[in-house]
């Protein structure tokens, strides 16, 4: 059973890099036990956003708290056991094994004094186990397919036993097939444990398929938020993306479904 996970919220933000300021004021409130998904053009300030939620990223003001309390202010062992993150293609460690990189997430709870512990075996075997890797436990990293590796990348995220997970482009690279079967792991992971999720994707359709809340971004700015059924039309579309398009039903989930108008296809 899921439990009420805690307060997540960013609070007017400006941030960016060298002096160039990406997110301007953006005030948002993510959803607790639900799948968030943040969508935008390219350079947007997508993933500027999500650092900045991950404190990876100090904002120039503005502040981001967790059940109140400033993410600035909390140790950073205290901040991962609360936050995880799986960032854009993270570096594997050349020759690690599966088990010992998923292995990594137990740090937050470990000492400089104190090894694993049954705790810790028990969790990464879990996080093996939800992510359907058990028989890659022994295996290089190296070796693995794409696919598989994310997979890896995302149990050790899991390992962390986070309430809040943030994950950006965890499909990027990946062909169809598997960017399905992750964000149908994620959402597994969402419905049995309650995580609240927040991701980075590309894909406009997928998005409005798994998202339980979008929040839409246009050059730094929040240009709206909501439910897709509620927010994704084609006049968001051509806001967001500066595309013309046409929404239907997608026929598979009944989620909204963007059909591109290109200049050689204009018949609707």
């Amino acid at each position: 059973m899921s439990k009420k996970q805690p307060l997540f919220e960013a609070k007017e933000i400006v941030t960016g890099y060298d002096k160039k300021i990406i997110i301007d004021g953006i005030d948002i409130a993510i959803p607790s036990n639900k799948i968030s998904v943040i969508i935008g053009a390219n350079a947007c300030g997508k993933s500027t956003l999500l650092k900045t939620l991950a404190r990876l990223i100090k904002p120039v003001s503005g502040e981001v708290v967790i059940d109140g309390k400033k993410i600035t202010s909390m140790p950073s062992k205290q901040l991962a056991q609360v936050l995880g993150l799986l960032p854009q293609s993270p570096v594997v460690p050349e020759g690690i094994t599966v088990w010992d990189l998923v292995s990594r997430g137990r740090f937050p709870y470990q000492s400089f004094l104190k090894g694993m512990d049954k705790t810790d075996f028990e969790a990464v075997e879990e996080a093996l186990e939800i992510m359907g890797i058990t028989e890659l436990a022994n295996r290089s990293v190296d070796e693995l397919s794409g696919g598989q590796r994310q997979r890896v990348w995302i149990a050790m995220a899991l390992a962390q036993q986070t309430d809040i997970l943030l994950l950006d482009e965890p499909t990027t690279y990946l062909d169809i097939a598997y960017q399905v079967e992750i964000l149908d792991l994620l959402t597994d992971l969402n419905r049995r444990r309650g995580t609240t999720i927040v991701m980075v994707l590309h894909d406009i359709n997928l998005s409005a398929r798994y998202a339980d809340y979008i929040f839409a971004l246009r050059k730094g700015k929040l240009i709206d938020q909501g439910a897709p059924s509620e927010i994704i039309t084609s006049e968001l579309i051509h806001n967001v993306f500066d595309l013309d398009c046409v929404v239907i039903q997608d026929p598979v989930s009944s989620s909204p479904f963007i059909v591109p108008r290109g200049r050689h296809h204009v018949s609707i």
